[in-house]
């Protein structure tokens, strides 16, 4: 194989013999040997416009080139003698500018491999990982591969745990249980073992809920094109989900942890869940998808009305009114625009205390809070982690990773926050510990507030617990008001080593080439030496090198299986934003060009990786295995 790469053709493997594990005959061809199969077919294809079946290109053209080797052994000493030798060609070498896509030289090593897991760790597609190995191995002759051999390994990656995702995810989940408690997992599983809900939460995600979690927001307009199905399926995975949170702080405790408002966008039936689960706890709708709906509800008189949008809108939106000064400010807007028989207007009112801020005038203004604008809003940070297909282990990866990376800023925010020297605007003590709790923009904020504030009140006093800070302020007034206010492994750093001591070396010696070559060569031998008696790049492994790409074994006996693929509006698959009927795909199907299957020398639309005859074939192999174990 050498030689031929030497030269300029590419070979290919025609049969083996083995005996007792002892390879006894090896034959080896140029890879433009025999000829297509399909000549006569490809012509009548060439003249209908190749309408009839994929137009499908070949390299072969008859080369009789071959070799083969056959075992001997003498004297107890193994060995290969060559059989049968055919050097002569019909066609001409690969010219040298060429020989960097002879398949022969296109051979992936550990290197590329552990480079490619990394890079779809990383959400880096193949086409930008052909691009930075290029750069980092300094050409595209020095590559060894192209973006089609980049492409396929991601498909091996994809296919290893295809079946048996949902498995591996909650086989990891249970790991990560054992190791600490604080980890909580919870999933449903429907009458087939298929997966249908799924939450889990880490000790962290916890203490965060615990500071932070006074607003929980459910966005139910999830396929709304199917809004049956959706009234059907959601009352269960948001009673389970808030039964998690209810699980969270444990049954009995005290509900001051537990979240005081539940959002939605729309009813859909949560109410009586949430009063079940979550006593206490208060549920609102999104004011977004209220007014959002105003435009089609209004007479047509009054879609150009600014004076009737300024009055409605400060009305409703305004968390400075109480609530009868809203009743008769909504009241008056009704009568001065003659809304009074307007249904939607009526029981909008009816359920005021649903919508509007003046009934949450004792919560935060967070209570004026928009889910649309909080779905967003995640959906663009976790969109620079995330690709169109993935399955539930890359999905489950490429959310640890976005968190891992959310959490990294935060910390490096922190950092700067505690490092900084804030600028102060007055000398109360109060200012300055403000300074030490927020971070720099909201405390800017805040500032403003206390310099407007510092003629007309003061601090009276402070305290602080573990769990709030409590500050008593006095007005001019004489009044008195207080205000309560809420690891790397030693394998992995080695690595991060390595990577550094390798790239430093070559950069600071790229223009050496005697320390080059002594460098490589001393790294050849090293390899050697720690991977002697084994195989450089085998099938076993590529598949640990997956393995710990996912991080979690491949299961062979699966439980729970993946639930069934819906598609939904602007899936990725399609450009399309609507779903295509069965009809259409039974159309499309029927004028797609016809294929031959290597496997079974058909035409069809399979080849040999999905190829029917296969998977028969494959069936019946294991029928006969576990017959011949009893």
């Amino acid at each position: 194989m050498c030689t031929a790469r030497a030269v300029g053709f590419d070979t290919r493997k025609q049969g083996m013999r083995k005996v007792d594990n002892v390879t006894t005959w090896y034959s080896v061809v140029c890879n433009k040997e025999g000829g297509k199969r399909s000549n006569e077919e490809d012509k009548v294809n060439a003249r209908s416009g190749f309408t009839i079946k994929r137009r499908w290109l070949s390299k072969r053209c008859g080369c009789k080139a071959s070799i083969s080797f056959k075992f001997f052994s003498e004297a107890g000493i193994p060995g290969y003698i060559i059989q049968e030798f055919n050097e002569v060609h019909n066609h001409y070498m690969v010219e040298s500018e060429h020989q960097q896509f002879m398949t022969l030289n296109r051979k992936l090593d550990d290197v590329h491999h552990k480079f490619i897991l990394d890079c779809s760790k990383a959400n880096i597609g193949p086409t930008l990982t052909f691009k930075v190995l290029k750069e980092i191995l300094g050409g595209f002759e020095l590559v060894r591969c192209n973006v089609g051999d980049i492409r396929n390994t991601s498909r091996d990656i994809k296919a290893y745990a295809n079946g048996c995702d949902v498995q591996m995810v909650l086989d990891d989940m249970a790991k990560k249980k054992e190791l600490s408690d604080a980890f909580t997992y919870h999933y449903e599983v429907n009458a087939a073992n298929q997966l249908v809900a799924l939450f889990w939460c880490d000790g962290l995600m916890k203490r965060n809920y615990h500071m932070f979690g006074d607003i929980v927001a459910f966005d139910s307009t999830y396929n709304t094109n199917r809004i049956n199905d959706a009234n059907a399926a959601y009352p269960c995975v948001q009673r389970m989900i808030l039964h998690d949170l209810h699980t969270f702080h444990g049954k009995g405790q005290s509900w001051e942890t537990s979240p005081k408002m539940i959002v939605t966008d729309q009813d859909l039936g949560m109410g009586s869940a949430i009063q079940e689960v979550l006593v206490g706890t208060r549920h609102r709708w999104c004011m977004w998808h209220i007014m959002h709906k105003l435009a089609s509800k209004v007479p047509g008189r009054l879609l150009r009305d600014e004076d009737f949008k300024k009055e409605f809108n400060a009305c409703v939106w305004s968390d400075l009114l109480e609530p009868d000064e809203f009743e008769e400010e909504w009241n008056g807007v009704i009568e001065r625009y003659e809304l009074e028989n307007v249904d939607w207007f009526n029981t909008s009112y009816e359920y005021r205390q649903m919508w509007i801020p003046a009934y949450f005038r004792d919560f935060s203004p967070g209570s004026m809070i928009r889910t649309t604008s909080i779905f967003e809003s995640e959906n663009n940070f976790y969109k620079n982690f995330m690709k169109p297909r993935a399955n539930l282990v890359e999905l489950y990866l490429y959310f640890n990773n976005a968190l891992g990376f959310q959490r990294n800023a935060r910390t490096m925010l922190d950092y700067n926050d505690a490092t900084a020297v804030p600028i102060l605007a007055t000398k109360l003590a109060f200012e300055k510990h403000a300074a030490t709790i927020y971070t720099d923009s909201m405390f800017r904020k805040i500032q403003e507030e206390i310099v407007d504030g510092n003629d007309r009140c003061r601090v009276l006093g402070f305290s602080s617990t573990n769990m709030v800070d409590t500050y008593k302020l006095g007005d001019s007034r004489r009044n008195s008001y207080s205000i309560q206010g809420p690891p790397l492994t030693i394998g992995r750093l080695y690595q991060i080593k390595g990577y550094r001591l390798f790239y430093g070396f070559i950069r600071r010696f790229e223009t050496d080439i005697d320390v080059l070559r002594a460098f490589v060569g001393g790294l050849e031998e090293l390899g050697n030496s720690l991977q002697a008696g084994t195989p450089p790049t085998s099938a076993f492994e590529k598949r640990r090198m997956i393995e710990e790409f996912y991080g979690m074994p491949r299961r062979e006996v699966v439980e729970v299986h993946p639930p069934d693929v819906v598609k939904t509006k602007g899936h990725a698959s399609s450009s399309a934003s609507r779903l295509i009927s069965k009809r259409e795909k039974a159309i499309k199907e029927a004028t797609r060009p016809l294929r031959r299957c290597k496997a079974c020398d058909e035409l069809g639309h399979q080849d040999s990786r999905n190829c029917p005859m296969l998977k028969e074939m494959a069936k019946e192999k294991e029928l006969s295995k576990g017959k011949r174990k009893f």
